[in-house]
């Protein structure tokens, strides 16, 4: 798999936006694996960009989803999520699962930078390829107590029993998207 096909998947997982207070997250008090929102910055009408870190803060390892390439680690599938009224928290980007080809461990104390950028409008694949940058965003990923166990989730998820395919799961905490550039100087 190429860088730009890599690139492209990434994109696809990601939505941008413009700077934010950091905040740490987890899906509740036991989660251990925290999302940290350390910025989230709107280039244009079009385009935010963020900077997340996503830690092990657990005494063992965790496996999560994702793509090697040569020595880069890139975790997918992220999904960043809109909250929407009676229909509670929907997800915006991917748009389309790709399967991931690998699984990536997490040691405790180990961080991992993502750098996620999103443009509009989202790939023609999406069903919604124009989306609002108005209103609570956050972002969710799976992981998983062993490699065993990360790989028996990915082929269920990518099979007819996708319904079944559960997992812990770690989210940020809920924020939301600034006014484009323009918007913001008038």
């Amino acid at each position: 798999m190429g860088v730009n096909r890599i690139q492209s998947l990434l994109c696809c997982s990601f939505l941008l936006a413009y700077f934010v207070e950091p905040t740490l997250v987890g899906s509740s008090e036991t989660s251990r694996v925290e999302i940290l929102i350390e910025r989230v910055e709107r280039v244009s009408r079009e385009e935010v960009h963020f900077q997340l870190k996503v830690t092990n803060r657990l005494d063992r390892p965790v496996f999560l989803s994702g793509i090697k390439y040569e020595s880069e680690r890139h975790l997918y599938p992220v999904y960043l999520e809109q909250w929407r009224g009676t229909e509670g928290w929907k997800i915006v980007v991917p748009c389309m699962d790709v399967p991931p080809s690998d699984v990536i461990k997490l040691d405790p104390g180990e961080t991992m930078i993502l750098a996620p950028v999103l443009q509009l409008p989202l790939p023609s694949v999406c069903k919604v390829r124009v989306i609002q940058f108005e209103g609570k965003f956050r972002f969710r990923l799976e992981y998983f107590n062993n490699e065993k166990q990360a790989r028996a989730y990915i082929r269920k998820l990518f099979s007819q029993q996708w319904r079944q395919a559960q997992a812990p799961t770690a989210v940020s905490e809920p924020f939301e998207i600034p006014p484009e550039p323009a918007a913001r100087a008038r």
